[in-house]
């Protein structure tokens, strides 16, 4: 089955056939799902820019010496690093050792609105992420919750402030933001006086690496800035596409945002890259946390563990807290009725 990268390569190498390129200077854009609002952003900038999104999210039949081939033909070449095994011959690294004129692409993660969120990868299928009500993103208390033996209502008193600022939730902003602009200072970028700008305006993040749209118009501007290429004054909310929002959506925690000066909220959007048949689907706490349950039924605790939920279990006084404040937000509950 043909992957979205193995579908560009051929659209690309039938334009170039048929002698419809267009447009100066050509640029390539290569990577995950970041690499459109990159890739976008860099149209945008460049109007007269000819632009293609090389997307590697999922395994294809192209190999690497091919992709280089392929992009062999631009003037510039943009790149997210990317694993092996999404195409035959190797990966980032590999790509480089070919073409060593790629110019990097700082990927955007940062944790300090989502200090909850881990993957659970399944050691019984060589690691391979577990998907829940968000996709590849659970909550760190949810899961605990589970393997504890609460219940739905349990679980859901645990989402309270005093509970996060016992686990640190409060305090990862600044370790993400110095892990997020070193990442970027080894791409040879600052982004520094971006990272304030985006703070300010609110949530700048969907998920821990889900960035939204006008943070990605900044990196593309940043790294045209870069390669010494003219950038038009554009007002991106003019123009703006957002396609990393079709993807599942974690929310902010009120208690966090409260923080940080924004408003938060506790709805969990599914993902929905069919628009045209459907507006999506969004979950409350209580009904997300039902759903996140109703996966852990059907694996079995050897699945489930995570090293961060390995160290909770394994510390008497996490435990203790987890259990004081489950039981100290039903009686709260109780007696508000």
């Amino acid at each position: 089955m043909l992957s979205d990268i193995d579908r560009q390569l051929l659209h690309v190498w039938r334009r170039r056939f048929l002698k419809k390129d267009k447009g100066a200077p050509r640029i390539a854009v290569v990577g995950n799902c970041q690499s459109f609002g990159v890739a976008y952003g860099m149209k945008l900038l460049i109007p007269a820019a000819q632009v293609d999104r090389f997307t590697i999210v999922r395994q294809g039949v192209a190999d690497l010496k091919f992709l280089a081939r392929t992009l062999s033909n631009y003037d510039h070449v943009f790149s997210l690093e990317f694993q092996r095994g999404f195409l035959r011959g190797g990966g980032w690294d590999e790509l480089r050792a070919i073409m060593p004129s790629v110019a990097p692409i700082p990927s955007v993660v940062f944790a300090g609105f989502h200090p909850d969120t881990i993957y659970i990868l399944d050691p019984t299928r060589g690691g391979r992420p577990i998907d829940g009500p968000t996709g590849p993103y659970h909550s760190a208390i949810a899961l605990f919750a589970f393997l504890r033996g609460m219940s739905v209502e349990q679980a859901e008193a645990l989402f309270c402030a005093d509970l996060f600022g016992a686990l640190g939730y409060f305090d990862v902003w600044d370790d993400s933001a110095r892990e997020f602009l070193d990442l970027a200072a080894a791409s040879n970028l600052d982004l520094s006086a971006e990272l304030v700008r985006w703070s300010r305006a609110g949530a700048f993040m969907y998920s821990m690496n889900h960035p939204k749209a006008f943070v990605l118009f900044d990196v593309a501007r940043a790294l045209l800035k870069r390669a010494g290429l003219p950038a038009a004054q554009v007002e991106f909310s003019d123009f703006a596409v957002d396609d990393i929002v079709r993807g599942a959506v974690y929310p902010v925690y009120p208690e966090l945002a409260e923080r940080y000066g924004h408003r938060g909220a506790y709805l969990f959007k599914r993902a929905n890259y069919e628009l045209s048949r459907s507006v999506g689907e969004f979950l409350g706490l209580r009904a997300y946390i039902e759903a996140c349950f109703a996966v852990y039924a059907k694996c079995g605790r050897a699945q489930l563990l995570t090293s961060r939920i390995e160290n909770w279990l394994a510390d008497p006084e996490v435990v203790r807290l987890f259990d004081y404040h489950a039981a100290d937000g039903l009686a709260r509950r109780y007696a508000k009725r």
